[in-house]
């Protein structure tokens, strides 16, 4: 069976689904490989799985000219940390997960964009602070009395939401 060195801990799941296929060792340290543990992992065995802290330079591929692993799959999207070019030269195979991560990253991308549209920053740190949180259609931020206008000026509508409404009567 083929040797595997995941070089941090994962869900018990993919290690279990690399344990199938792999005769597995997984490091229990959280740290990036120190430069010793990059050269034995080449050396010793046929397959790694790095993540974005462990630097495979250029130089650890020239201290194992004959290396024993032939594939780098890194677990994450970036591989900046592998000198691809210098892995290639050495034999070995240098793999990501594009799109692992594309869904995640446009559900941030709309929460910061919804989230600078309603300030919520600014009311979220004015309510905080023991002020009254809302947003009036002439001013910005923390205001004397919340009122409903924030999602009905928003939207363009002469009627506050039911929303609105009971987020308004609340932060009276």
């Amino acid at each position: 069976m083929k040797a595997l060195l995941i070089t941090r801990p994962l869900p018990a799941p993919v290690i279990d689904a690399a344990r199938a296929a792999y005769d597995v060792t997984v490091r229990d340290n959280t740290l990036p490989l120190t430069a010793q543990e990059l050269r034995a992992a080449l050396r010793d065995f046929d397959a790694v799985l790095p993540t974005l802290g462990d630097r495979f330079r250029a130089d650890v591929f020239a201290d194992v000219p004959v290396p024993r692993a032939k594939i780098l799959a890194n677990f994450g999207v970036g591989y900046n940390h592998i000198d691809v070019p210098a892995a290639r030269a050495a034999g070995l195979a240098v793999t990501n997960t594009p799109g692992a991560v594309t869904d995640a990253t446009a559900d941030i991308a709309m929460l910061l964009m919804l989230a600078t549209a309603r300030r919520a920053r600014v009311n979220g740190s004015c309510g905080r602070a023991g002020g009254k949180a809302g947003i009036r259609r002439s001013s910005w931020g923390c205001t004397s009395r919340a009122r409903p206008s924030a999602s009905s000026a928003w939207a363009g509508s002469a009627r506050p939401s039911r929303g609105a409404r009971i987020w308004a009567s609340a932060c009276r």
